[in-house]
């Protein structure tokens, strides 16, 4: 045994020559372009939105889906054809009162980098000016007459 407690492998183990990389994937370009059509056909289906769903139900990680793409330009277009189709069921069905609005916007933001973003308006060269305007509906005399304090 050696110090991890392993034993170590045979005199003249072969196994590892000329294998520099990680051991091959169990998943072929034709599975993968499979998945893809199973992807599409899968997604078409109205309460089918949640791509982890078709990961899981198909036996294999979520993570697979993006390592997938990576390796099959047909799995990516459906991929990234799904992702648009997402964003459509998601939005029609917060539109629609189907889904929640709060937790639409949540999954939006969260799967299409969707942002809620405020926009200010005011005096750049004094900033507090528009705070305390905010805050009180008027500005403070001490702020516009004394600049340099």
């Amino acid at each position: 045994m050696n110090k991890g407690g392993f034993m170590p492998a045979p005199k003249g183990n072969q196994y590892a020559v000329g294998n520099s990389g990680p051991a091959p994937s169990k998943y072929t370009d034709e599975f993968i372009e499979q998945e893809a059509i199973a992807f599409v056909h899968w997604f078409s289906k109205p309460r089918n939105i949640y791509f982890k769903r078709f990961a899981l139900e198909r036996g294999y990680s979520p993570d697979e889906l993006a390592r997938f793409a990576k390796k099959s330009e047909v799995f990516k277009r459906a991929y990234l054809f799904a992702k648009e189709w997402q964003e459509c069921k998601i939005v029609e069905g917060a539109l629609f009162n189907k889904l929640n609005a709060n937790f639409a916007k949540f999954a939006m933001a969260n799967l299409s980098s969707w942002s809620d973003k405020q926009q200010l308006s005011g005096d750049v060269s004094n900033p507090l000016t528009l705070l305390m305007h905010k805050i009180d509906g008027s500005t403070k005399d001490l702020v516009d007459d004394n600049p340099g304090c």
